[in-house]
């Protein structure tokens, strides 16, 4: 059986390898129930789900495509993350579910505050006795969640940046914080792109399921002396994936 899910995902593909044009008239609720044989409800469903992904808007004339200059691209996000430059886009807005201290001796009662990954000491080169910054945030347009963000920072950095402990967005972003700090930084950021599933944790904060595809950019930025001072791991949604062309 067909459900209002498989075809939001076929149309949202549509829109976003741009087979359905900004602008253009979706079918009618009775007509896109005909092309995939299912009930009107279901049908009504779908479109409603495209409307929660902020990939088209409905009047009263009818359901249209999206404009994409309302609607920023995930490679135009992916960008935005690499390069820091974290300012919020018009109609988006964030969400810090954690900005704190994170390791051993740090008193959480959260896993992921109290163990921080091998990676992310031998990446940033602190031994994993020692605390580091720890931000978690997700950013949303309008109700349609984009990504899930993790950043660590070492000690000396956040001592220069407390706002990083605080949990409410920087709008202008990390780097530029970092930056009017007085840290210099070094050549750019060292990127890699990885596709995987998602985590237990990712799938709750992003309301999707576990094992769900993902991609994750994971960058490291550097001062001039070359000690790392930030290290980001930002994770995309699957129907968020199919427009990336990089």
């Amino acid at each position: 059986m067909t459900s209002y899910r498989d075809i939001a995902d076929r149309m949202a593909e549509e829109i976003l390898l741009q087979e359905l044009e900004q602008g253009s008239r979706l079918p009618s609720v009775r007509d896109l129930a005909a092309q995939y044989a299912v009930s009107a409800k279901t049908a009504h469903a779908a479109i409603r789900e495209l409307q929660g992904r902020g990939l088209v808007r409905s009047y009263r004339g009818g359901t249209i495509v999206s404009p994409f200059q309302s609607i920023p691209t995930p490679a135009e996000r992916l960008e935005r993350a690499l390069t820091g430059a974290g300012a919020l886009r018009p109609m988006e807005r964030g969400h810090v579910s954690y900005a704190g201290w994170a390791g051993p001796d740090v008193a959480s009662d959260d896993w992921h505050v109290r163990h921080v990954h091998q990676d992310v000491y031998d990446v940033l080169k602190l031994t994993p006795d020692v605390r580091v910054g720890r931000r978690e945030y997700v950013i949303y347009h309008r109700k349609r969640l984009i990504s899930l963000t993790v950043s660590w920072h070492p000690a000396a950095v956040v001592e220069r940046v407390p706002a990083l402990l605080v949990a409410e967005p920087i709008v202008q972003g990390t780097l530029a914080a970092l930056a009017e700090a007085g840290i210099r930084f070094g050549a750019p950021a060292q990127t890699h792109l990885t596709a995987r599933r998602a985590t237990e944790r990712e799938a709750r904060l992003m309301g999707t399921a576990v094992d769900d595809p993902v991609l994750a950019a994971v960058s490291l930025r550097e001062d001039a002396e070359g000690t790392p001072v930030e290290y980001v791991e930002t994770v995309y949604r699957e129907m968020e994936i199919l427009s990336f062309n990089l």
